[in-house]
């Protein structure tokens, strides 16, 4: 008895370059949607803390890569460092937010670590989202 495989390599390329658009494309949505979990997160003053974050994307050969930064100087000091790090006690603003919401559904509370705690805790759905949309853009030329 005798088994012939022919196997049709033409769509290795696009699937391997669908792949890294996918690795990248998703791992931007998970960039966005740590920075909107950690916005809704970050304590509340005049608003500009949770709105001095900004996503960083980075492209390569794997897919990329997304940073996640807040920067909110005042007078030359940037005190995202400090409501990110240190311990202190909500104001009347940060005390009626409702906190950040992430793409698990989780809610994290208004307060210090309002970048990590979110990243953290977000972590393990984000790389499934990873792992799925590439699973999907390379089964399209199954």
């Amino acid at each position: 008895m005798r088994i012939k495989v022919k196997v049709d390599t033409k769509n290795i390329g696009r699937a391997s370059k669908a792949a890294i658009e996918a690795a990248y494309q998703s791992t931007q949505d998970c960039g966005q949607d740590l920075a909107r979990a950690s916005s809704g997160a970050a304590p509340h003053d005049k608003g500009i803390l949770e709105k001095s974050y900004s996503v960083l994307p980075r492209k390569d050969g794997t897919g990329g890569s997304v940073t996640v930064r807040y920067a909110a100087y005042e007078r030359g000091y940037n005190y995202a460092i400090k409501m990110h790090e240190g311990t202190y006690n909500l104001g009347e603003g940060s005390r009626s937010k409702g906190g950040g919401t992430g793409m698990s559904g989780t809610n994290y509370s208004v307060g210090p670590k309002f970048l990590e705690r979110p990243l953290r805790g977000e972590a393990e759905t984000y790389k499934d989202f990873i792992r799925n949309q590439v699973a999907v853009a390379v089964a399209a030329f199954g």
